[in-house]
C-alpha cells in the first residue's frame, strides 16, 4: 500500500482522538480547572508514586509545572540518513507561571555532516551552529482527579508556539554542501492539543499540531524540510512551505515507581501539503513519515528537591513518502528545581 494511504488513515484516527478528547472536555470542565494555590498532599494511595519521570521525547505532556517551579532539558537527537548525519541539541527551559499556565523555550544547537551521495563523491563537510528558537506558552484547561482510573477526566492543554528563524539559512559556503544550515529560514506559528491520561502504573500521552510556516526569500545552498530536496548554490526562491499537520502519542509503563524507571513506547508522524492554508500554492516539496521509538527511562537521584531523570531511546521509520529512511538514537536527562516547594 502507498505510505500515503497509511497516513491517510492515521490523520483519520487521529480526527476520532480530537472528538474524544472535546467531549471529555465538555463533560468535565466545570469541576476541572485547575485550582489556584499550593496543590494538596498526596494521599497514602499515591504517595509511593514519583511524577518525575522523563516522558516522552516527541509528544508533550498535558501537565505544567506549578507556580515556582521549573525544570532544564536537554535532547539529544542523532538524525542519521543515506550521506548525512545530523546531531540536534534542543533545550528546553520549562517555568511554572501559576493558574494553569507554563512558559517553555527550546534552544536548540546543530551539528551537521555531510558527505556521499549529498556532497560530491569522495568529500565530506562539516559545520556547527545554533537553531532555531521556539517559544511556548501551556494552558492546561482540565486537570484530571484520580490518576488510578482510566475512565476519569485526562488533563488536556491547549499550547501556542511561534519559532524564531534564529539559525543560519542564508550566506551559506557553496563549498560545504549545505553542511552549515540549521534553520529553514521561517517564523512559524503552531497550535497543539495536548492530553495526559494516567492510569497508574501506565500514562498515556497524545498530541495534535497545526503548524503555519511564513514564506520566505532563502538562496541555495539550501535543503528543504523534506531532507531530500535542495535548491542549488546561487538560485534565490521565494518559498512557500505547505500547511503541517503532525500527531504523535505514546504509552509509558512506570515498573519501579521510586526509581522512575519505565520504558515507553512511541510514534510521531508528520505530514507537510502541497498549499498553504493562509499562502497559497506551496513551492516547497510535500513529505510525510511515521516514525517509532522505543524508550527506556531512569530517575536517579530519585528524592529530594532536585531529582535527576534519564532516558534513551531510538527512532526508526516505518513509513514515508518523498522522506529519507532514518535511524535516529535519541538521548535526554531532566533538572528538576523547586525554589517554593510546590512539587
Amino acid at each position: 500500500m502507498n505510505p500515503l494511504r497509511r497516513f491517510s488513515r492515521y490523520f483519520f484516527y487521529s480526527g476520532i482522538v480530537l472528538v474524544v478528547m472535546s467531549i471529555y472536555a465538555a463533560l468535565g470542565h466545570a469541576q476541572t480547572t485547575p485550582e489556584v494555590g499550593p496543590p494538596a498532599a498526596p494521599s497514602a494511595k499515591e504517595a509511593h508514586w514519583v511524577d518525575n519521570t522523563s516522558g516522552p521525547f516527541y509528544t508533550g505532556t498535558a501537565d505544567v509545572d506549578p507556580g515556582g517551579s521549573y525544570y532544564i532539558e536537554p535532547y539529544l537527537f542523532n538524525y542519521r540518513s543515506s550521506g548525512q548525519n545530523n546531531i540536534y541539541v534542543p533545550t528546553k527551559f520549562a517555568y511554572g507561571l501559576g493558574r494553569g499556565l507554563e512558559l517553555d523555550v527550546y534552544a536548540p544547537f546543530d551539528y551537521n555532516r555531510i558527505s556521499y551521495p549529498q556532497a560530491p563523491q569522495g568529500q565530506s563537510s562539516s559545520a556547527l551552529g545554533y537553531g532555531d528558537t521556539l517559544f511556548q506558552v501551556k494552558w492546561q484547561f482540565a486537570k484530571e482527579k484520580d490518576r488510578y482510573d482510566f475512565w476519569t477526566l485526562p488533563s488536556m492543554d491547549l499550547a501556542v508556539d511561534l519559532n524564531v528563524p534564529t539559525g543560519k539559512y542564508k550566506s551559506m559556503n557553496p563549498n560545504l554542501s549545505g553542511a552549515s544550515q540549521t534553520s529553514n529560514g521561517t517564523w512559524n506559528e503552531q497550535v497543539n492539543l495536548l492530553l495526559r491520561k494516567q492510569f497508574k502504573p501506565f500514562e498515556l500521552y497524545l498530541q495534535q499540531t497545526e503548524l503555519i510556516q511564513n514564506p520566505s526569500n532563502v538562496t541555495g545552498p539550501y535543503q528543504f524540510n523534506n531532507g531530500i530536496d535542495s535548491l542549488p548554490a546561487g538560485q534565490r526562491l521565494r518559498m512557500v512551505d505547505g500547511d503541517v499537520f503532525e500527531t504523535a502519542g505514546a504509552l509509558e509503563h512506570v515498573l519501579l515507581p521510586k526509581e522512575g524507571f519505565g520504558y515507553l513506547v512511541e510514534y510521531n508522524q508528520e505530514r507537510q501539503f502541497g498549499r498553504s492554508l493562509f499562502f497559497g500554492q506551496a513551492n516547497a516539496p510535500a513529505f510525510a513519515y511515521f516514525d517509532l521509538s522505543p524508550e527506556l527511562e531512569v530517575t536517579w537521584p530519585n528524592h529530594g528537591k532536585y531529582p535527576i531523570t534519564w532516558a534513551a531511546g531510538t527512532t526508526f521509520t516505518a513509513a514515508r513518502s518523498n522522506y529519507p529512511r532514518q535511524l535516529t538514537p535519541i538521548f535526554t536527562v531532566s533538572f528538576y528545581g523547586d525554589i517554593h516547594g510546590s512539587r
